[in-house]
């Protein structure tokens, strides 16, 4: 039994085997051509498995060409299954025996699940865990059709031949789909690998150790006169060029020789017409994995439009040097692609951590990025920088103004002029002076600002600005459908306390008063004011009735809790009365001088019942 099941797995090996050798060759065949051709080798294999089957009875055999069917249905679908579903159930039928149907429902099985698999996985290329569950499956639904069998044929098949078939057959269907499918990998990398190669606009080459050309692109083709890239190979460089063969041939054998390759090596070469065209070359070896050379890769790039740029904007800029020179101002041009092409030393002078970079050839947007990791602009966000640089970028077909914060404290102007032929200008001015006499105006206007909202004796809020923010609340709270409470704070027998202890005493008294206001409304909406003489007052935006009536307690029993001394009042320290108002969610007759009056007049109440209250 052994042998010949083993003999069935080698049939497997050379089946998959001789597929996978005949795959590369077949890349520009139709994929329905493939798959009928896949079917055939697969049926080819299957029959070739039959003729070596296990025979445990008469008319009863076991193979693997499970496999086989397997392989065909999920690979190459319904066409190959077909194929090979057919051709084995016509040898199976002519090979007879008891068996028959067992056989044949086995063949319906394997090819139901592999059609399955097929129409699950579609174009994509099974991975591992897919191909375990495939190899085990497609190995045991075969086995459904021994229960076709004799009782005692079925019962001695799943006694000694089951476990060894299905078990082989598992393995057999997991190698071959591995390789069948790692292969498809290679295959595909390969076409993409040469798609690219022969699109690439450079010169792109491969050559043996002998100087034959292995591989080229179509731009070595075209440059040489051919009219395919396939015409070059087995070509030498003394078929293209003869009169630079023989010093080719020299650098290329050193190249092979010494393992180390030239890079961006500049060479001046007449074309078809004879016109002189400058080229940048660079050639490694290729070894295979034992480390032996197999050849050399090449890359020529044509800079000969770059070459004669280069002159013009040296030409360009000895001319404009001569006039930008004693110039205060930094001045750089910049060409459509954001590269820069000129400046000026002062305007790299104005740039201390990138001056080094800011050279003729250098990308903008390179400058830019450096600048920001070096830290050399500080106005720049970290998260963002790339809209930043597209802005900058963007400028040079718009135009744009810039007022940069460098490390240093410095500020500059930059101003970015479009140029009409594409490109831009760019005035680079030190406006620190200007800047910081701007920043001290600001300061000073602030300062003003808050001198003019201020009350100077207590620091709260004064009259004119509580009727700016109680107007501007009320309108919030109509809009929010919130409540706003307003709490009137009176010191009680204020007269009283000045004629006795005088003037700078009361203004203390009122001072340790507003900041017992200050303290207790310090929500970011509370605004706490001195309404006028001793009195005060404050607004509680979101807050009701019993929130507002809850705060003016805490404030009038912290007042008492100050201790201050006072002759005048009955109450022997000094106390406050204060008197609450409530515009309550939802109303619509938000006033503030009605919401005044009824603080007011709820103050008077707390006077007239006793004060401190």
């Amino acid at each position: 039994m052994w042998p010949t099941l083993v003999a069935n797995f080698a049939v497997v090996g050379l089946a998959v085997s001789g597929w996978l050798q005949l795959q590369p060759m077949l890349t520009s065949v139709r994929r329905q051509n493939r798959r009928l051709l896949f079917g055939l080798v697969m049926s080819l294999g299957a029959v070739a498995s039959m003729m070596m089957s296990v025979q445990l009875s008469p008319g009863i055999y076991f193979d693997l060409r499970s496999t086989f069917l397997a392989l065909s249905s999920l690979i190459g679908g319904p066409v190959a299954a077909a194929l090979t579903a057919v051709t084995v159930l016509t040898v199976r039928v002519a090979m007879g025996g008891a068996g028959v149907w067992s056989g044949a429902t086995s063949v319906v099985l394997v090819v139901a699940v592999g059609l399955l698999g097929h129409a699950v996985l579609g174009k994509r290329t099974p991975g591992w865990v897919a191909t375990s569950i495939f190899s085990i499956v497609s190995s045991a639904a075969p086995m459904a059709g021994v229960l076709l069998l004799p009782t005692d044929a079925r019962e001695q098949a799943f006694a000694t031949l089951v476990g060894p078939v299905v078990g082989l057959s598992t393995v057999a269907t997991f190698v071959a789909l591995s390789s069948i499918a790692r292969t498809r990998k290679l295959v595909e990398e390969r076409k993409l690998i040469r798609a690219a190669l022969r699109q690439a606009p450079d010169y792109l080459y491969v050559k043996d150790t002998f100087g034959r050309f292995v591989e080229v692109n179509a731009a070595v083709a075209e440059v040489n006169g051919f009219a395919s890239p396939d015409d070059v190979k087995g070509l030498t460089d003394a078929d293209l060029s003869p009169e630079r063969a023989p010093a080719l041939m020299a650098q290329e054998q050193r190249i092979l020789a010494n393992g180390q390759g030239v890079t961006n090596l500049e060479e001046q070469v007449p074309d078809l017409n004879g016109t002189i065209r400058w080229y940048l070359t660079s050639k490694t070896p290729v070894y295979n994995i034992d480390g032996e050379v197999l050849g050399l890769a090449g890359t020529t790039r044509d800079i000969t439009d770059r070459k004669r740029l280069e002159a013009e904007l040296a030409e360009s800029r000895t001319q404009l040097s001569t006039v930008l020179t004693e110039m205060s101002d930094g001045i750089a041009l910049f060409d459509r692609n954001g590269v820069l092409r000129f400046c000026n030393e002062q305007y790299r002078d104005y740039f201390p951590l990138t001056g080094n970079l800011r050279s003729p050839g250098a990308p903008l947007e390179s400058i830019l990025r450096a600048s920001v990791t070096l830290g050399e602009q500080l106005d720049v966000p970290p998260d963002k920088v790339d809209d930043w640089v597209k802005a900058v970028l963007e400028s040079l077909d718009a135009g744009a103004e810039e007022e940069a914060r460098l490390f240093d404290g410095r500020w500059l102007h930059i101003r970015t002029s479009p140029i009409r032929d594409g490109g831009a200008t760019v005035r680079v001015a030190d406006i620190t002076k200007l800047k910081r006499a701007e920043a001290g105006l600001l300061a000073l206007t602030e300062q003003l600002r808050i001198l003019a909202d201020t009350d100077g004796l207590t620091g709260l809020v004064n009259r004119r600005r509580l009727d700016e923010d109680l107007d501007r609340e009320l309108k919030r709270a109509a809009r929010d459908r919130q409540s706003l409470s307003l709490i009137m704070l009176d010191i009680d027998r204020f007269k009283a306390f000045n004629d006795r202890y005088g003037h700078p005493a009361g203004d203390k008294c009122i001072k340790a008063v507003a900041g017992v206001l200050a303290q207790k409304a310090r929500r970011p909406g509370d605004i706490a004011a001195r309404y006028g003489g001793e009195e005060m007052c404050v607004v509680l935006p979101n807050t009701d009735e019993a929130g507002a009536y809850a705060v003016a307690e805490i404030i009038r029993s912290s007042v008492r809790d100050l201790r201050i001394g006072h002759e005048g009042s009955e109450k022997a320290v000094v106390t406050v009365s204060l008197g609450v108002s409530t515009c309550a969610r939802g109303d619509e007759t938000r006033i503030a001088s009605v919401l005044v009056s009824r603080a007011d007049e709820a103050l008077y109440l707390a006077k007239s019942a006793g004060r401190d209250r």
